[in-house]
């Protein structure tokens, strides 16, 4: 290198002179003293953006989670060698606060809302199952042979709308034409026939009449009807005398209830007898 007045060395004039130590120089990277986060409502350092949350001047709802761990993991592996272990530690409790703040928007703030929570996410189970399982239908149907693609009917033949004959129609000009005496008389109604059965009230007058003329009465037997005989008009005598007997039994109870009678039974499933109460004497004694 050439030298100039008072010993300064001069410029090179030329870009092949340049003195050989300065020829492979290269600025070594700079280390970065925190990792650097670029995410949606941020772009900055990572302690930073943790200040910002804890005060509540910056919205981590905007922020993705995902994406925090993602370029926060990047980082870390990027400077794995060029920065300490200690350093590094600090920056993942940074990362874990950051990350414990944003996790607390993902729940409910209380009790209800959590319940209401889960009945949400029940509910939204449900709907899920149902349209996979519409899905697993619709993809069954659909693999079903179709019909007029790889399956064909015989065609159809074309029905003649006049299926009525000529003579059909100028019998009913002719019933039109004669007016309402010619047309038929309305279809006869099913009416079925109601089986008359023996009410209660029947039977408290029947159980009356027969103990005013013996008061000691009898079983339950005596006091039951006589029934029709059968008339083959719809009438069932079994269905008549079960009604008989329960009418009289119901009405038996009726008046054992109201004092009229005595009802008297020896042991179970044995005969019932009725009777007038009868007169309770007392014995005076001689003084």
């Amino acid at each position: 290198m050439a030298e100039g007045k008072a010993g300064i060395p001069t410029a090179p004039t030329d870009v092949t002179d340049v003195d050989p130590v300065w020829d492979d120089w290269e600025t070594p990277p700079r280390v970065p003293s925190i990792p650097e986060l670029h995410v949606d409502g941020f772009d900055g350092p990572l302690d930073l953006l943790l200040d910002l949350a804890e005060r509540q001047q910056v919205d981590l709802g905007r922020l993705s989670a995902l994406e925090l761990i993602t370029q926060f993991v990047a980082a870390m592996q990027r400077l794995a060698g060029r920065v300490t272990l200690e350093r590094r530690a600090d920056w993942l409790v940074l990362a874990a606060r950051l990350l414990l703040l944003r996790s607390r928007l993902m729940f409910p703030a209380s009790p209800a809302e959590a319940a209401t929570a889960e009945q949400d996410a029940a509910a939204e189970e449900l709907r899920l199952g149902e349209m996979l399982r519409i899905r697993a239908a619709a993809t069954w149907l659909e693999a079903r042979p179709q019909l007029g693609q790889e399956v064909f009917a015989r065609p159809r033949q074309k029905q003649d709308g006049r299926t009525e004959t000529t003579m059909a129609l100028l019998e009913a000009c002719l019933v039109v034409l004669r007016g309402p005496r010619s047309r038929p008389e309305t279809a006869p109604l099913y009416r079925p026939m109601l089986m008359p059965f023996w009410r209660v009230d029947q039977a408290l007058a029947r159980i009356r009449e027969l103990l005013a003329a013996d008061p000691l009465g009898g079983e339950l037997g005596i006091f039951l009807p006589a029934l029709e005989p059968e008339t083959g008009q719809g009438g069932n005598r079994t269905k008549q005398a079960r009604g008989a007997l329960a009418g009289t039994f119901v009405a038996c109870l009726e008046m054992a209830k109201q004092g009229e009678i005595e009802a008297d039974q020896d042991s179970l499933f044995d005969s019932i007898r009725i009777s007038l109460p009868q007169p309770t004497f007392q014995t005076v004694q001689a003084s």
